[in-house]
């Protein structure tokens, strides 16, 4: 089952105080006896220069390292105290079975993908980070039997080449660093073409992620 959820979490508070414009995209999560939490994310519309200090002055953060630095954004890997009321739910997902598939935020909660066995599993959950002073809201949930991440998002084979093309060489940055006709002649098929195939993968993924189609189910909480 894979359920959208956004958790009222602690986790990078200060520094998205501190940066109104800041939005974060979580490339990785996880967790050991050594290592509390560590995540590695790409970091958007703040310069390193300034994100830098408010994330080693950030409470919430142990310690932190710049990974790489791109146009489009700010790679770092972060390590978070193992008292953090994050830090013991990021412990009961993983008692409930549960995978974060993808997590963002821009400074107003955590928006956060799970496959999660089935409802009752989520249900505990929700009621564990309550307890831990946590409130969650279920946006939306999407019952499947062994999905395939195609199945997930609803893409086409040619819908998710075109769109990971399109990312790798940075049609999404701004400015962008290819255009669709480029992007296009790679795939030897015509700019319109790929102009349709890049509209419906994108409505496609809007439908499945952010709005949720009518195929699916919407629920306020757990």
């Amino acid at each position: 089952m894979i359920a959208c959820c956004t958790f009222d979490a602690d986790l990078l508070g200060p520094t998205f105080e501190e940066h109104a414009d800041l939005s974060v995209t979580v490339e990785g999560i996880d967790a050991g006896r050594a290592v509390p939490l560590r995540l590695v994310f790409w970091a958007h519309g703040i310069p390193p220069a300034k994100l830098d200090a408010t994330l080693r002055s950030d409470r919430t953060v142990a310690t932190v390292d710049r990974l790489s630095t791109t146009p489009s954004g700010t790679l770092y890997r972060s390590i978070h105290h193992a008292s953090l009321p994050s830090v013991a739910v990021y412990n009961a997902a993983i008692e409930h079975d549960a995978l974060v598939l993808a997590a963002t935020s821009d400074g107003d909660g955590w928006n956060v993908r799970l496959r999660i066995p089935d409802r009752e599993e989520l249900s505990m959950l929700c009621d564990r980070c309550e307890q831990l002073g946590i409130g969650v809201s279920v946006v939306s949930i999407r019952d499947r039997d062994a999905a395939t991440l195609d199945d997930e998002f609803g893409l086409t084979t040619s819908q998710r080449e075109l769109l990971s093309l399109a990312w790798d060489r940075g049609y999404f940055s701004i400015p962008r660093d290819t255009s669709l006709a480029e992007l296009a002649g790679e795939l030897e098929i015509s700019q319109q073409a790929a102009s349709e195939r890049l509209r419906r993968g994108l409505w496609k993924l809007v439908s499945n992620t952010v709005c949720e189609d009518d195929t699916n189910e919407d629920c306020g909480s757990c």
